[in-house]
């Protein structure tokens, strides 16, 4: 079977081959040197040798050309390789590195790359191949001067030059060599603020909060005004469970009423992350009414929306959405989610299936795997996944976590233990795994293993909420452990403290303890915050236990004209002969 289809492009091969032969003597090039590098790093003008188009050279080239067409990629590769090398020519040293790239043969890759520069040296997709292959070889001592070289011949501004720097290293090499490779650059070392922003920017991306943060505060001190280092403050401080400090450090710049679009758009997002939902809306309808066509806007509309189960207005959002184009992936991402909610799994099929391209396919085709489960074909909707993970070896976590949902849909809670089991076995600290087994162990009356799992992902991450939340919440409903139910509720609660599920729990420990007032008040911030048909179970039982019945009605009565079916709703309902 043929690998890729190859173009026959030999009369264009020649042609460049004869105007090479003509090509006159390169005359030195003046640029403007604005990165501190040495003047000899100045990029010369393009130059490429004399070549004489002899019967073997031609014959090198016809066959490697033909091989390619037939799916014989390596022995084109090895070919344009060998022309390369003897010619001396940056074309087909291009050619080689490309062909060995898509061959996924790296060393031949390299070996290719590495003549490219030397014979073409002020070529940037030359520099950027060769860095990365070098990165990926882990040969870091090669690594920075080519990384200076890549700065220099980059054409974006200067901002973007150091991110894309910093998106390279970010994913070739381990944290502390990305940042000591990174902050050798002379720019960095001149304290040049956009290289500075590019360093905390690929710290925030390996996790290194507090040295992001030192970072991007010393771009903040050279420009206070600018968006981007502010923004960028407010999302490390997010990620240090500093909400609060977070939304603070942009509302000083939102109350001075000079808040750009960007700035504020950031605001509204991690309002949104932080559960504060009314204040949100607030916001992202100001500006829906400046930009009525900005795709994260109409997102953050479609999905408050949708949080609050107004499903239609959801919809409206993201059909504008999907009319403007530019998020179209997104757009119908969202619109199957819908489907799904709506109890509509032909239309979320439809809409999963219309995403054919882009970063959402494979999401779109986990979802489709799990909405044709729930229609009754779980072997299909199964095969589908494992296809998936030999498709994306690098993703199969993922996958199993989705196999396992399709099997805790279907209630076969035994099935879903063995599988997460076997998921286990190959990744025994993968807390996503771990939570989602713990789940399945609560269904199956197993609290030891339950116990065990979130246990295990505390030591793992001591501030994961929603292990945090998950144990606190099942000692208060499972057992009379109370007060270490309280512990780890306070504990979540403290992390995440406008979190509809973790002020639930809350109230119910409060609950099992006696405090019915308190409980109530918990309760009922957590359904302002979402209109969760649990949580309005919650607060029904409070409020009959406290003697209002009548208010207990209404909240279950209400809760189940939008969670029609409820489980949770009608058996407590039930229980209460209601």
């Amino acid at each position: 079977m043929k690998q890729a289809p190859y173009r026959l492009v030999i009369g264009l091969m020649l042609l460049l081959l004869v105007v090479g032969c003509a090509t006159p003597e390169a005359r030195p090039v003046a640029i403007e040197n604005s990165t501190g590098l040495p003047a000899e790093m100045a990029v010369p003008e393009k130059r490429y040798p004399s070549v004489e188009l002899s019967s073997e050279l031609l014959y090198q080239l016809l066959s490697a050309e033909i091989a390619g067409q037939r799916g014989q990629i390596g022995y084109a590769m090895r070919n344009y390789l060998q022309a390369a090398e003897d010619t001396r020519d940056p074309r087909l040293a291009e050619r080689a590195t490309r062909i060995a790239l898509f061959a996924r043969e790296i060393h031949y890759a390299t070996r290719a790359a590495r003549l490219w520069v030397e014979t073409d040296p002020g070529n940037r997709d030359a520099r950027q191949a060769l860095t990365s292959l070098l990165l990926g070889l882990q040969r870091y001592d090669e690594v920075e001067n080519h990384l200076e070289h890549l700065i220099l011949l980059s054409p974006e501004v200067r901002e973007q030059i150091f991110l894309k720097v910093a998106t390279m290293l970010a994913g070739s090499a381990d944290p502390e060599t990305a940042l000591t490779l990174m902050g050798n650059l002379s720019a960095f070392q001149a304290r040049d603020p956009d290289a500075l922003y590019g360093y905390a920017y690929l710290a925030l991306q390996l996790n290194q909060l507090d040295i992001a943060l030192g970072t991007v505060e010393q771009v903040i001190a050279q420009r206070p005004e600018a968006d981007r280092p502010l923004i960028m403050r407010s999302r490390i401080l997010q990620q240090q469970g500093k909400e609060d400090v977070a939304l603070e450090s942009l509302e000083t710049v939102i109350e001075k009423g000079e808040a750009s679009f960007p700035l504020r758009l950031a605001y509204g997002q991690i309002l949104m992350e932080a559960n504060r939902s009314a204040k949100a809306q607030a916001l992202f309808r100001e500006l829906e009414q400046e930009q009525p066509e900005s795709p994260d806007v109409l997102i953050a509309q479609g999905l408050l929306a949708m949080e609050q189960l107004e499903y239609e207005r959801a919809k409206n959002y993201f059909q504008r959405l999907l009319q403007i184009g530019e998020s179209a992936a997104q757009a119908r991402f969202y619109l199957g989610r819908l489907a799904e909610l709506q109890g509509d799994p032909q239309r979320a099929i439809k809409w999963y299936g219309s995403i054919t391209r882009g970063g959402l396919v494979v999401d779109a085709q986990v979802r489709q795997a799990v909405v044709i489960a729930r229609q009754g074909n779980m072997q299909a909707a199964r095969q589908r996944l494992q296809l998936l993970s030999k498709k994306f070896p690098e993703q199969a976590a993922r996958f199993q976590l989705a196999e396992g949902e399709i099997l805790v849909n279907a209630e076969r809670y035994g099935e879903a233990m063995t599988h997460y089991d076997d998921a286990l076995q190959e990744r025994p600290e993968d807390t996503n795994l771990l939570y989602a087994r713990a789940l399945v162990a609560e269904n199956l009356g197993r609290l030891d293993i339950l116990e065990q799992d979130l246990q295990l992902i505390l030591e793992l991450d001591p501030n994961n909420a929603e292990a945090l939340n998950a144990l606190g919440y099942t000692l208060a409903d499972r057992t009379e452990r109370l007060e270490e139910a309280l512990h780890y509720i306070s504990r979540a609660m403290e992390l995440q403290p406008n979190n509809a599920f973790i002020l639930d729990s809350m109230g119910w420990v409060h609950y099992r303890l006696g405090n019915y007032d308190e409980a109530e008040k918990y309760l009922r911030e957590a359904i302002e915050l979402r209109k969760d048909p649990e949580i309005a179970a919650h607060l029904g039982e409070v409020l009959w236990i406290k003697g209002d019945k009548t208010g207990a009605r209404q909240v279950w009565r209400h809760s189940l004209k939008t969670n029609q079916g409820s489980k949770v709703l009608l058996e407590v309902m039930q229980r209460f002969q209601e």
